[in-house]
């Protein structure tokens, strides 16, 4: 059996992890520099597709809580390790939106670190939106009264 990785995804829907042939990207940035862009479809190698927080095994639809919760996929770890080497630069890298542990219980540890940790993609809380909604009309009105 190939060595694998779980790859750990904080994104509400899960992302396509993309390989590009090597070096196609280095090429491209330097057509681009030269001001002459290779405008053709990037191809892709291999592609892998990874579950996000809405499929988790605790995530419950009704509350909606995407908050410290992973999906988690099982990948071969060549592929992250040249998926993680083609993108270190990305956000989703720099800001741990994706990683990979190697074993299921440091993947349970790397998982409730991010527990208070919010992506900015955790659903509105409708009674925070009324709160703020009534307070912004209160403070639209005081205004109008004393203008």
């Amino acid at each position: 059996m190939a060595d694998t990785v779980t790859v750990l995804c904080r994104m509400p829907h899960g992302l396509r992890l993309r390989l590009s042939p090597e070096g196609d990207a280095e090429r491209r940035a330097k057509l681009s520099e030269e001001k002459r862009p290779d405008l053709s479809p990037v191809g892709y190698v291999k592609e892998v597709e990874i579950k996000g927080a809405n499929r988790a095994p605790d995530y419950h639809p009704k509350d909606n809580v995407l908050l410290g919760r992973v999906g988690r996929t099982t990948v071969d770890k060549t592929f992250w390790d040249a998926w993680l080497k083609q993108n270190a630069d990305s956000d989703l890298v720099k800001n741990r939106c994706v990683f990979a542990e190697q074993t299921e219980a440091r993947a349970n540890a790397r998982a409730d670190e991010f527990k208070a940790e919010k992506t900015g993609f955790e659903p509105l809380d409708p009674e925070e939106i009324k709160r703020k909604g009534l307070a912004a009309a209160e403070e639209a009105a005081r205004a109008r009264v004393a203008a």
